[in-house]
């Protein structure tokens, strides 16, 4: 009888915790190999502007991510295989090599990396593929169509499938006893080799430990049952969740997170912040079904609308966003906070892109695009649903309201401490004086 060799290709599920591709794999194959890779920057989606890597904090939180994920997988008796840079032709030749009869992977949002799986099941047609939902609170989408806006989508799921309310917890699958050795004469220059000399980040360090730990501390605290009053601080690491960069990438569940909040309110307290907690868990499944189902439009600069857009690209004004070196000092606190820490708050976030857009006059992608490469908690539906949602050419098109930025400033920052942290002032002209068509093209 043929031995059975399986490839977990890991994406956005860098963990052990309930992972139902690990635990199928784990139940099916003879040998398996468990598998991530970086790829060039994709070329498919009809991108604006290409950068060469990622930011150093994003690649340090992914490095300390699977390094920590190497660790596990060796305790259950496999390894981590690594490939950076890889490309489709090097992919193919790894699974011909070793003989690879089946494929265990997660259902993902992210349009580049469906694509890839598409393009080497043509190839290689005698593969099994083996599908698991791991990175959302439903397999599948929970209606017979996508709202266009968010509102709808939750207003059904509070009426329909409560998750919240439930009295039973969601399913959240085991952690696998023991994995299936790897084929024999396995190439060992492809083990996962930890980069060192990667600086600690401040707060968030990457990995399922660090994860599930943050996830225990959080709760323990106070801090749910304020978070609707604090989440749009700047600065305060306690002020929001802080549970976006590992969710991103998979190194924690979110009905692990779900599970954790229910029995929070449960033990200790159930009222509006821990409810918020979960209506941002729900914007985040509404926008992982909205990439699902608008694909390839969720990079188009008219995204999903049929709207016309009076911005473009100035190249002098997109180096000073970047660098904080705009007319605006919260702004320039922001960039300098995103450069310094890879990680903006969502109140950061929707000033500096509500900037970039409805100030600047600049294409929305990119700014999309610099998120991309600089967030340690960038993740392709979330970042660009909420760009499109901003610049009007996405989900509920009506709701990107231009913000005004001195008012802004007096109700996040009134003592300034903020902008002189991060040193927003710089050389910057008065804010009460700017107009954007002062800048330079």
């Amino acid at each position: 009888m043929n031995e059975k060799t399986g490839l977990l290709w890991l994406h956005n599920d860098l963990r052990l915790h309930d992972s139902p591709s690990l635990q199928k794999a784990s139940k099916y194959c003879d040998h398996l190999l468990v598998f991530y890779a970086t790829y060039d920057f994709p070329v498919s989606r009809g991108q604006c502007y290409y950068f060469h890597d990622i930011s150093s904090q994003r690649k340090r939180f992914l490095h300390e991510t699977i390094s920590d994920l190497q660790t596990g997988l060796q305790q259950l008796g496999n390894d981590l295989l690594f490939m950076d840079k890889a490309s489709l032709k090097q992919l193919v030749r790894f699974i011909e090599h070793y003989d690879i009869t089946d494929v265990f992977y997660s259902q993902t949002s992210d349009y580049n990396h469906n694509l890839r799986h598409r393009i080497i099941a043509q190839r290689l047609s005698y593969l099994r593929w083996h599908e698991s939902a791991t990175a959302t609170l439903f397999a599948d989408l929970p209606m017979l169509n996508l709202p266009k806006s968010f509102i709808p989508f939750r207003q059904h799921i509070e009426k329909n499938s409560y998750l919240l309310r439930q009295k039973v917890d969601l399913a959240d699958t085991p952690i696998p006893y023991r994995l299936p050795t790897l084929p024999k004469a396995i190439d060992k220059s492809l083990f996962y080799f930890s980069e060192h000399f990667f600086k600690k980040g401040e707060n968030f360090t990457g990995g399922e430990t660090q994860a599930l730990l943050h996830l225990k501390n959080y709760f323990a605290s106070d801090a749910p049952s304020t978070y609707k009053t604090t989440r749009n601080s700047l600065d305060e690491w306690t002020h929001s969740t802080k549970f976006s960069a590992w969710l991103a990438n998979g190194s924690l569940s979110v009905r692990s997170l779900l599970n954790v909040l229910r029995q929070y309110e449960k033990k200790v307290i159930a009222n509006d912040s821990t409810y918020w907690i979960w209506f941002e868990l729900l914007w985040r499944e509404y926008f992982h079904w909205y990439a699902d189902t608008h694909q390839k439009k969720l990079f188009l600069f008219k995204g999903t609308t049929s709207c016309k857009s009076m911005s473009c690209f100035y190249g002098e004004r997109f180096e000073r966003w970047k660098n904080g070196n705009t007319p605006y000092p919260i702004i320039n606190a922001c960039m300098n906070q995103l450069r310094a820490t890879g990680y903006l708050s969502n109140r950061g976030r929707q000033l500096t892109a509500n900037c970039f857009i409805h100030e600047l006059g600049m294409d929305w992608r990119y700014g999309a695009t610099y998120f991309e490469q600089q967030l340690i908690d960038y993740d392709v539906a979330s970042n660009w649903g909420n760009w499109q949602y901003i610049s009007r050419v996405g989900a509920d098109p009506h709701g990107g309201r231009k913000f005004n930025l001195y008012q802004q400033t007096q109700t996040y920052d009134p003592e300034g401490t903020f902008i002189k942290r991060w040193q927003g002032q710089g050389n910057c002209r008065s804010i009460d004086s700017v107009d954007a068509a002062d800048w330079p093209i």
